[in-house]
């Protein structure tokens, strides 16, 4: 596992807003689905974007989540945000945290693959470890794959450090846990 044990945050990309799905960005939402689908990449702090070709049925399915009274219905609680870039309104990244599952699997992110590389990633983990901290979350924890270098790279960054190892349906993962004493304390 890491732990957050630094408030080393750099990434100076103010031009990006961190905001729940609506439909206003379901175009946008159906077009990073499409470039994932393209690729032949996962889709990882998505939900369920996957199952959804209809980005209107994605976003009710995301409201449903969020919802304690319907999220059972919908597969379990969580809460999905959308990183959207200002300039173009472009949706560049997604986060996730997913309530009720086991610690290491409530976090998860993605950045379009044509926009990798840009710090996106970063800013997905760092506005979701604010929000969480802002909602007086404690502690949390998040997994990847050791082969995983950019999401290694990305955790790091936000100060996290190797605590354990554990193995999910025959794939090993490093997971990291993040303390309430080190969360970042603002948004970028």
């Amino acid at each position: 596992m890491y732990e957050l044990v630094s408030n080393k945050i750099d990434i100076k990309l103010a031009d990006i807003d961190f905001i729940r799905p609506s439909i206003e960005y379901a175009k946008e939402i159906g077009d990073y689905r499409q470039e994932f689908l393209d690729n032949g990449d996962h889709m990882d702090g998505c939900g369920p974007l996957r199952k959804h070709e209809n980005p209107e049925e994605y976003i009710e399915i995301c409201e449903q989540k969020r919802n304690p009274d319907t999220a059972e219905v919908a597969g379990g609680r969580a809460e999905q945000f959308l990183l959207v870039r200002r300039s173009d309104n472009r949706l560049v990244a997604m986060a996730q945290y997913r309530f009720g599952v086991d610690p290491k699997f409530c976090i998860g992110y993605s950045v379009r693959p044509s926009e990798r590389g840009k710090g996106y990633a970063k800013m997905a983990l760092q506005n979701l470890l604010v929000w969480l901290k802002d909602k007086g979350q404690v502690s949390t924890s998040i997994a990847c794959e050791p082969s995983n270098e950019a999401s290694k790279k990305v955790i790091l960054s936000c100060g996290g450090r190797l605590i354990d190892t554990c193995t999910y349906k025959g794939i090993d993962l490093m997971a990291v846990s993040y303390t309430h004493l080190t969360l970042p304390t603002k948004r970028i």
